[in-house]
């Protein structure tokens, strides 16, 4: 009942996993194997002693024995806490449990936990590798989310909004906060890697949540939160609403993803136009598609960088939501941006473009509003133009499942009224 054995050394990470892995062994069959373990049967103590000695020889080992003995640095000792007690789980009693678990197992489930267990450029971040930051201009950055689904956040803006910060060396300018703390707390983590002069302000572009519930994390770093003043009275509403809808019938399930949130509308307005100047850097904020119904979005322009901020007036390969704006005055306001002396435009979702991506962006609104009254003009209801029209079969772009309610909220503004009921 002799068992040939090999030595398998696997490195990952900061351990080092050794194994003992049984070769084959060649059993005789007979009907004394038939018998019941502890019926006295030798072949039984023989295979009890082999499986002894196999679970003796699962040893995990630290690269650093002497770190190790000393307490060793917290991930380390964290990492071997957890191969260990990953060796006692029960993966199989004797050798016949390790066979049912073989070496290719072994090796995978550990080379998982050595890319768990791998260091990260970013630190202990909560949304790792899932976004990007790119300077665009000397000391102007923009924090470029990946096209994901967040899940700790408003189920109904998932997808955290493109952010910005500028530094100087009297303070840092943040443009916009994403859809929740913890993506704030990835943009804060980007700043702090290049610089440590304060945070003065965080400009919120829209008061649409993807773009301002990280402001509580610049709170704790004393910055001035600024929108416009109709921007500001949206938040305080949003804040109302989120109440009424977490003790809602169904509102367990938005506390669960939501918890520990606290909304944070703005500190200081302006109407119309304001400037900073703050480090020798000028920064302009302005409101240019306003109206009764229409949100009041922000941009903010550096005059300096030739680079401008468009929050939710352009997003970069992304289907946007129109909501309630109007959307040939949106058609005007990205035509008279176009023009302007900029050469960076910052999109509300998605990386920063030229001004062709304007272009392109604008051309895609004017198509879709032309096959919206095209379709109104033939007698089709607004169900039927927004079912007969399916934008991602033309245009490739990200949050494709945004593009019905793109539809539709054109076709809401472009429909003709129903027509008063008529009495006998």
């Amino acid at each position: 009942m002799a068992a040939t054995q090999r030595h398998v050394d696997y490195p990952i990470g900061r351990l080092s996993i050794i194994m003992w892995v049984p070769g084959h062994r060649r059993r005789r069959f007979g009907r004394q194997q038939m018998f019941q373990p502890g019926s006295g049967n030798p072949a039984d103590a023989s295979q009890s002693r082999d499986a002894a000695k196999d679970r003796q020889a699962l040893t995990v080992e630290t690269v650093n024995s002497k770190e190790s003995k000393a307490g060793g640095r917290p991930s380390q000792r964290a990492a071997t806490a957890l191969g260990r007690r990953f060796l006692r789980l029960p993966w199989g009693r004797g050798a016949a449990g390790m066979r049912s678990f073989p070496a290719a197992g072994f090796l995978l489930l550990f080379l998982g936990l050595g890319f768990v267990l791998m260091p990260s450029t970013r630190g202990l971040s909560s949304s790792v590798l899932l976004y990007s930051v790119q300077e665009v201009k000397p000391k102007v950055f923009a924090w470029i989310p990946d096209d994901v689904i967040n899940q700790d956040c408003d189920p109904l803006y998932t997808r955290p909004a493109t952010a910005g910060f500028i530094i100087t060396p009297q303070g840092v300018v943040v443009v916009d906060s994403s859809n929740s703390p913890m993506n704030a707390r990835d943009l804060l983590f980007e700043i702090r890697q290049r610089t440590d002069v304060p945070i003065r302000f965080v400009i919120n572009t829209s008061s649409a949540p993807d773009h301002m519930l990280g402001n509580e994390v610049f709170t704790d770093e004393e910055a001035t939160i600024i929108s416009t003043k109709a921007a500001q009275a949206e938040m305080q509403q949003y804040r109302q609403n989120l109440f009424s809808r977490m003790h809602g019938e169904e509102g367990w399930k938005l506390q669960a993803r939501m918890r520990g949130f606290h909304v944070t509308p703005s500190t200081q307005t302006f109407d119309g136009e304001m400037s900073l100047n703050i480090g020798g850097q000028e920064v302009r904020m302005a409101t240019l598609l306003r109206g009764s119904a229409s949100p009041e979005d922000a941009i903010v322009y550096l005059p300096a960088t030739k680079t401008l901020f468009l929050g939710e007036l352009f997003d970069n390969q992304y289907f946007p939501r129109i909501g309630s704006r109007d959307i040939h005055r949106w058609i005007d306001v990205l035509k008279q941006v176009e023009g302007w002396d900029v050469d960076t435009y910052i999109p509300g979702h998605g990386a920063p473009g030229t001004k062709k991506d304007v272009a392109d962006f604008r051309k895609f609104l004017e198509w879709t509003v032309a096959q919206v009254e095209m379709r109104l003009k033939q007698g089709k209801s607004p169900v039927d133009v927004k079912n007969s029209i399916y934008l991602p079969r033309i245009y490739p772009w990200h949050a494709p499942d945004l593009a019905s309610d793109t539809v539709a909220d054109i076709c809401r503004q472009l429909a003709p009224p129903p027509p008063p009921p008529s009495f006998p």
